[in-house]
């Protein structure tokens, strides 16, 4: 077994939030997905973001807006949101004092992750 916390995870400036990529870790071996932890700091949000593949975003710590499909859905902790590929999203952070931290998991339709750690767009 291999734990993978996101208290540990380098994070980066991309897209607006911090952004850590599990490609960070080496040694996963083939895995289905491509996966991040991206932390919003209170009031912040990320930047618009649009790519071809499916993507779980999953409320480790805090509450996200997710603003997609013309609408804002409310994300607490321990819950996920679906998007579709293609489809034009915002992630936020409402709370003036608590960080967002998510786990973003991204697939394309029918088949693996898109390239990872250097996918154009990915996140």
């Amino acid at each position: 077994m291999q734990v993978i916390s996101s208290s540990t995870a380098e994070l980066t400036p991309e897209f607006g939030i911090l952004s850590g990529r599990w490609a960070q870790y080496g040694d996963l071996g083939d895995v289905p997905f491509g996966a991040m932890w991206c932390v919003v700091p209170p009031g912040g949000c990320a930047d618009t973001d649009r790519h071809a593949e499916r993507e779980l975003v999953v409320v480790v710590q805090g509450s996200a807006d997710i603003h997609a499909g013309g609408g804002t859905q409310t994300i607490e902790a321990g819950a996920a949101a679906l998007l579709d590929g293609e489809e034009a999203h915002i992630l936020a952070n409402a709370s003036a004092r608590e960080p967002l931290v998510t786990l973003s998991l991204y697939w394309l339709p029918g088949g693996g992750p898109e390239g990872g750690e250097d996918a154009p767009d990915a996140r």
